[in-house]
């Protein structure tokens, strides 16, 4: 139904590069945005000579999945390989079948991106749905490109023993910025009647990640149906008797959203 009809504002939080603009003053002293070091509207590439060498993200900002680990300095055959995927991120349709379509309104580009992992793993990515301005679970996914596994918990930092979109594992342990993670997530949702907002830690340090309207473009079904009762439960939508009325506009149309900025 959002995906549909809801109410989208002109520049969406869907883009990686400009989604920080979401973040409202009084928490964004609590995060951090991830250092990037190359951004280009063209299918292009830093020189070797141009950054620190080091493992990085090389990322497009509108799509899903447009995302590789890459290693400064970087061989010739792999920065060809690298061009020539830039150069179909930049064209492509984000994903016909899933009609989201918010992501074609998008200024593209391609860009690097600090890697927040270690040598051994990805990053945790934890994951915050708001529901009308209140944190109602959050999972967190951990190990993705090896043996993934995604857990579930309520506001309270709590374990769930349901599954969402994939396998469940034993629970993690919260760390102690959790209610700071919860403070911007709500921060940034409290103009959404739904929002999932990703962040990551690093040494203690909240990273803002992506800000997803439709997870997953509501077409993989909620395993559990005891979380799909909870998070419908907590949903509500005033919008649904306005549907093919002229909403009014809102405070996030009149924003700048330049790349990198607040």
């Amino acid at each position: 139904v959002f995906k549909f009809f809801g109410p989208i504002t002109n520049a969406t939080p869907s883009d990686k590069l400009r989604s920080a603009a979401y973040t409202p003053l009084d928490v964004r002293h609590l995060v951090h945005l991830p250092k990037r070091c190359f951004i280009s509207s063209t299918a292009s590439l830093p020189d070797d000579g141009e950054i620190a060498p080091g493992s990085y993200f090389f990322k497009s900002n509108h799509g899903s999945g447009t995302n590789q680990r890459v290693t400064f300095p970087m061989e010739a055959e792999t920065r060809s390989a690298l061009l020539k995927k830039a150069a179909v991120w930049l064209t492509k349709t984000h994903n016909e079948a899933l009609s989201l379509w918010w992501y074609e309104t998008m200024a593209r580009n391609v860009y690097i991106e600090e890697d927040l992992g270690s040598e051994v793993s990805d990053a945790p990515d934890w994951k915050f749905f708001v529901c009308n301005g209140r944190v109602e679970i959050f999972q967190v996914d951990v190990d993705r490109s090896g043996d993934h596994v995604q857990t579930l918990y309520d506001r309270n930092g709590e374990f769930l023993p349901h599954e969402l979109y994939f396998k469940s594992g034993n629970p993690v342990a919260m760390p102690a910025q959790l209610d700071n993670m919860i403070q911007v997530a709500e921060g940034i949702g409290r103009n959404f009647d739904f929002i999932r907002v990703d962040m990551f830690l690093k040494d203690g340090v909240i990273y803002l990640g992506e800000i997803g309207l439709v997870p997953n473009g509501a077409s993989t079904a909620i395993r559990s149906r005891e979380i799909d009762e909870r998070l419908g439960g907590a949903w509500s939508a005033p919008w649904l008797g306005q549907v093919g009325h002229d909403f009014p506009s809102g405070h996030y149309d009149r924003i700048s959203t330049g790349p990198d900025s607040w």
